[in-house]
């Protein structure tokens, strides 16, 4: 990967400092697989090109918005104990995740839309786990939950019910919380489009299966064209923390095995 090295001056207290950003032309890495949240594995989703921190106040959000303008409320919240805390027994690795509870709390200040806040949180959740940070990947998967579910009871979805139910109902069998995933499945209907991803989802909380899958299928799709998944227990495999790196041979359907196979391997 070819990476270029950005000078930004933080909007907030005015320090200078370099940040690692990925070229355009590594965006075109080809995506191995797809997560059950419709997470692009491997680096499509790691948002850490596109999130910077200020090293000396924390102040995080987009690289290209560090031109801009700051207001004095962001300023103050940045500046505040609250704000700081976030950052206090981050380590280095995990500053990057631990950025996007700080951006979170500036989007939030300004009033973004329930359902945006909810996307952000989730795509941050994937750096987290990038990253490791299991606590922190927690959180985020934990205020995702928050306002996917407000912005699911203010019908503030943009048009997006079925997707913001989705999601609730991935999230919250994350967060081993399996009968709210199961309601929130069974508001979602037989919608066309959720339907096979919903079918797998019901699977893993019948087992009460909290693990990340991933599979060669974008989640639409897993059980409908995979000849493995198709009317089966999906064999969809895990994406192990601190992975970034993946083989298109990883993602390789499996020869089929017999039953008794299968019942040791799952």
């Amino acid at each position: 990967m070819n990476n270029l090295s950005k000078v930004l001056a933080c909007p907030v207290c005015n320090h200078q400092f370099s940040h690692v950003v990925t070229n355009n032309e590594s965006r075109n890495t080809v995506n191995f697989g797809y997560g059950l949240d419709y997470r692009l594995v491997p680096r499509d989703c790691n948002r850490a090109s596109d999130v910077a921190t200020c090293p000396n106040c924390f102040f995080s959000y987009r690289t290209q918005d560090f031109d801009s303008r700051v207001s004095e409320n962001i300023k103050t919240l940045v500046k505040s104990k609250k704000y700081v805390d976030i950052f206090r027994s981050a380590d280095p690795e995990s500053l990057s995740s631990f950025g996007r509870l700080g951006m979170l709390s500036i989007l939030e200040t300004r009033g973004l839309n329930p359902r945006d806040l909810g996307i952000v949180s989730l795509k941050g959740s994937w750096v987290a786990r990038e990253l490791g940070s299991n606590e922190n990947e927690k959180n985020l998967l934990e205020k995702s939950n928050k306002f996917l579910d407000d912005a699911l009871r203010r019908n503030l979805t943009k048009g997006e019910p079925a997707m913001v139910m989705y999601l609730l109902g991935e999230i919250n069998r994350r967060r081993e919380e399996y009968l709210r995933a199961k309601e929130m499945l069974t508001f979602l209907g037989n919608n066309p489009r959720y339907r096979y991803p919903a079918l797998l989802l019901t699977v893993l909380i019948e087992e009460e299966d909290c693990t990340p899958y991933w599979s060669h299928y974008s989640p639409e799709k897993m059980e409908q064209l995979s000849p493995r998944f198709k009317g089966i227990f999906p064999a969809l495999r895990s994406i192990p923390p601190l992975k970034t790196e993946f083989s298109p041979d990883e993602l390789n359907e499996p020869k089929q095995k017999s039953d008794e196979d299968d019942r040791k391997r799952y």
